[in-house]
């Protein structure tokens, strides 16, 4: 968990998807935000919820000041917490059709404090942690003592972040606002990452996808970048990329087979885009992922 403040240009280095979730918030400013097949423009009090492995980028909208809160965590992180057959799904809010709560001037409020107090909480426990590595030597009951800290700390950790996200899931229910894309452009260019997303395994290229959706290629590389954040061939071979992984973790099929599945035209071309964003070549994801 992190609080950021930028008073200069920022773009997000890498275009990337996680295996983990992440949420929000925009304290200040105003950004664009695109995810999964989606561009968002977010502004002050707005929060983002990211689902795990979804593709996203974010860049500057006009005024590049803004300070936000990012929360990273994994479902494992509060597994412990419930009898999953008792407890309601709390990471529900991460599979919304709508990446982005504009929240009303209350919501905001009530969720900036929790933010505030959670990121507060996660500092301390971060300190005890730090204090616990640098002083090694203890007696029995110090150490006693730093580890009760470190377990109170970590439980309440986690149940702020629970309360977090049953208020969010509350104010999810209750929103009824449809998705309005920010431009015609901003539309069309995610009715192609759509298209891409659902015909990765087929042969495509820029050109093709221009004279489909109508529009001149170059003029498309350039906005699909603008808007995205991503290349056209990028965004096109990280899709397959994540469908390989799936196939290589879940299935059978040998290396080839599934190089064709997801739509590379050659064994070697797939080898090489894959351990480009994995730094590790498909056979070896295979057996680290199954061992």
């Amino acid at each position: 968990m992190l609080k950021q403040k930028f008073n200069q240009s920022y773009e997000m280095e890498n275009r990337h998807y996680h295996n983990h979730y992440e949420l929000y918030y925009l304290l200040k400013g105003e950004r664009y935000y695109f995810i999964k097949d989606r561009s968002y423009h977010v502004k002050s009090g707005d929060l983002v919820l990211i689902n795990k492995n979804a593709l996203h980028h974010t860049s500057n909208a006009d005024d590049f000041h803004h300070e936000k809160i990012m929360i990273y965590f994994k479902e494992e992180y509060l597994s412990s917490l419930f009898n999953p057959e008792r407890s309601i799904d709390l990471f529900s809010i991460f599979r919304s059709n709508n990446n982005i709560i504009s929240l009303n001037i209350k919501s905001q409020e009530m969720i900036k404090q929790m933010l505030l107090k959670l990121l507060a909480e996660y500092n301390s426990y971060r300190s005890v942690l730090e204090e616990s590595r640098q002083n090694i030597i203890f007696n029995r009951e110090d150490n006693k003592q730093f580890k009760e800290s470190e377990r109170e700390k970590s439980f309440h950790l986690k149940i702020m972040l629970v309360e977090l996200l049953y208020n969010l899931k509350r104010i999810l229910k209750n929103e009824k606002k449809d998705f309005k894309h920010t431009s015609p452009l901003h539309k069309t260019i995610s009715e192609i990452a759509q298209y891409l997303g659902k015909n990765y395994d087929k042969d495509i290229s820029l050109g093709y996808a221009a004279e489909k959706f109508s529009l001149n290629s170059c003029y498309l590389s350039t906005k699909f970048k603008e808007i995205t954040g991503f290349s056209f061939i990028e965004y096109l071979n990280l899709i397959r990329i994540k469908e390989a992984k799936v196939l290589l973790e879940k299935t059978d099929l040998n290396i080839t087979q599934i190089s064709e599945k997801v739509g590379f035209k050659t064994l070697s071309h797939f080898g090489r885009i894959f351990k480009k964003h994995n730094n590790t070549a498909p056979s070896k994801y295979r057996k680290l992922k199954t061992d």
